[in-house]
């Protein structure tokens, strides 16, 4: 038995074409804190500075985590080859790298611990051609 080239119905199809469908995003409960992340605006920046102190120190900040949190430790990732920092931790690589992250009893709380970390950035020399990146006087991005 196939089933290429059949069209099968959707179970969840219904609820969501009504506006009934509820996501992750929708779910609140009681006691749960509210995620946000900080990222860059660069494509291609050395972090000088990341400074997570004035969100730490805001009433409903349950935490902040920067990449000055990660020392000692290793802050890397990956499925197969672990070379993704949980956040940036020497430069952000493309624009939306992750910089911070906070949780906060709200939204609003999180969104402003977001707004009174400090970055400062050294932008570098940022490549958006395949073929310019291959070059050898290209920028590297991962040493």
């Amino acid at each position: 038995m196939s089933g290429l080239g059949e069209n099968f119905p959707r179970v969840d199809g219904p609820a969501k074409l009504r506006g009934w469908a509820q996501f992750t995003a929708d779910v609140e409960m009681p006691g749960m804190v509210y995620a946000k992340v900080l990222r860059s605006s660069y494509p291609h920046a050395r972090l000088t500075r990341v400074d997570g102190s004035r969100a730490k120190k805001l009433p409903g900040v349950v935490a902040v985590l920067t990449r000055d949190d990660l020392k000692g430790m290793n802050a890397y990732f990956g499925p197969v080859v672990k070379d993704q920092a949980v956040v940036a931790v020497d430069r952000v690589r493309y624009v939306g790298d992750i910089i911070a992250a906070v949780a906060a009893e709200e939204k609003d709380i999180a969104e402003e611990a977001l707004e009174s970390i400090t970055v400062e950035y050294e932008p570098l020399a940022a490549v958006f051609d395949p073929a310019e990146a291959m070059k050898p006087v290209a920028p590297i991005l991962h040493t």
